[in-house]
């Protein structure tokens, strides 16, 4: 039997305050959602926190067994009675919350078994050869991220989940730029092979952490990539509901390009800090994500990204 809304608000607390601290821009830009839906955004980001925390942290030998755990308490959400063992208070309460949402919204479960998937390849793949390769990790840990938001916001058009999965690859290939320098330290290389090699860029320059010529070159190409999968993507907000559905995911997508900004801004330099964007140009760029919400269908997406 489905919790009271009574017994579930400190759930859902816990939820939003996990969110809080881990998500700031998604946190901002969930303002703009009525309080039913974003209370369902808070318990989802809080269960896919824990993915990573339960897949993709730790010694990658016990990966399985970690697995497995996730997916016994993906299948208590779904099946009953609710697994919490093993948890913290804060996160056993978000578990509670999401097991209403997931209920609420209609959340298939093979979407966070992708999600999941995705933290799994993070321990067992630390090079792509083409952007094929790429995007498909891409799809696994972001763009299913875009399915899942399209059964909160109460998406009603099939056809737009394939914009909502472009929208979560433009976030995450946002993600790859940014931490290019974080990731080598991990043993990481996201940017394709046929990338680095059509622009004359090795692992040595990586290494030494050098801005040659070659690595602005592709600095641009992949930056360009970026901001027209954002593009494609934001064709499909037409088809979220206007009651702070469509300003929320255009905020999220205007805030998080604004990112590719602050790296041009830094001269297309992955060595020079981790770029980001402080809360006043976050309100900056609250226009650009109105101007995008209240774009009309006969209209071209306009230049925000």
């Amino acid at each position: 039997m489905p919790d009271s809304p009574a017994n579930l608000r400190p759930a859902y607390a816990a939820a939003r305050n996990i969110c809080r601290r881990h998500a700031r821009s998604f946190y901002f830009s969930s303002f703009f959602l009525g309080r039913r839906k974003r209370k369902h955004a808070y318990a989802v980001y809080a269960f896919c926190r824990g993915i990573d925390d339960a897949v993709d942290i730790g010694d990658p030998a016990g990966v399985d067994q970690r697995y497995a755990a996730f997916a016994r308490t993906l299948d208590s959400v779904y099946d009953g009675p609710l697994i919490t063992t093993g948890l913290a208070d804060e996160q056993a309460l978000a578990l509670r919350a999401f097991a209403d949402t997931v209920r609420v919204c209609d959340i298939p479960k093979m979407y966070f078994l992708d999600l999941a998937h995705g933290c799994r390849m993070d321990l067992t793949i630390s090079r792509y050869a083409t952007w094929a390769e790429l995007e498909t990790y891409c799809y696994h840990v972001a763009g299913v991220v875009g399915l899942i938001m399209c059964r909160v916001f109460d998406l009603r058009e099939t056809s737009a989940e394939k914009q909502a999965v472009l929208m979560g690859n433009a976030m995450q290939l946002t993600n790859i730029l940014r931490d290019i320098d974080e990731d080598w330290t991990r043993g990481r290389v996201y940017l394709p092979a046929e990338d680095l090699a059509r622009f004359g860029v090795t692992e040595q320059h990586l290494a030494s952490r050098l801005l040659t010529p070659g690595l602005r070159d592709l600095m641009t190409f992949e930056i360009a990539r970026t901001r027209a999968l954002f593009t494609a993507g934001a064709e499909g907000l037409l088809h979220l509901p206007p009651d702070g559905s469509r300003l929320t995911a255009s905020a999220m997508a205007v805030i998080y390009a604004g990112i590719l900004s602050a790296l041009e801004r830094q001269q297309l330099d992955p060595f020079a800090g981790r770029a980001h964007l402080t809360f006043a140009q976050k309100i900056k760029r609250i226009p650009l994500a109105l101007k995008l919400s209240r774009r009309k269908p006969a209209d071209s997406v306009p230049a925000v990204f």
